[in-house]
């Protein structure tokens, strides 16, 4: 029989055995990992790239067109009902005036 085999876990340092760096260390250090970060590209960036490798500009410019159309379908259709409310409104006021009288008080 074999003995299970015992795995270590890797020790974290401890605060102590950290040597703390100065000001001007630390500042450097942030100064390298911003210029770091402002060179990687972002998100978008890359994004945007794989999807030009995947996706043809044609197509990318009748998706857009595309777009653009549901929204003009969506803008008719609210135009549509605004259209109708104020119909709505002007036939409603039609009839309030008819169905007022006027008395002369004498």
């Amino acid at each position: 029989m074999t003995e299970p085999r015992r795995t270590t876990r890797a020790r974290r340092p401890t605060v102590g055995s950290i040597a703390p760096l100065g000001d001007s260390e630390r500042l450097a250090e942030l100064e390298a990992r911003l210029a770091r970060l402002e060179r990687s590209p972002t998100l978008r960036e890359r994004g945007r790239s794989m999807m030009d490798r995947v996706i043809p500009p044609e197509a990318s410019d009748h998706f857009r067109n595309a777009g653009r159309e549901q929204l003009l379908g969506v803008r008719s259709i609210v135009d549509f009902w605004i259209r109708r409310l104020d119909e709505a409104e002007v036939r409603a006021a039609r009839g309030r005036s008819r169905d007022r009288e006027t008395i002369e008080i004498e």
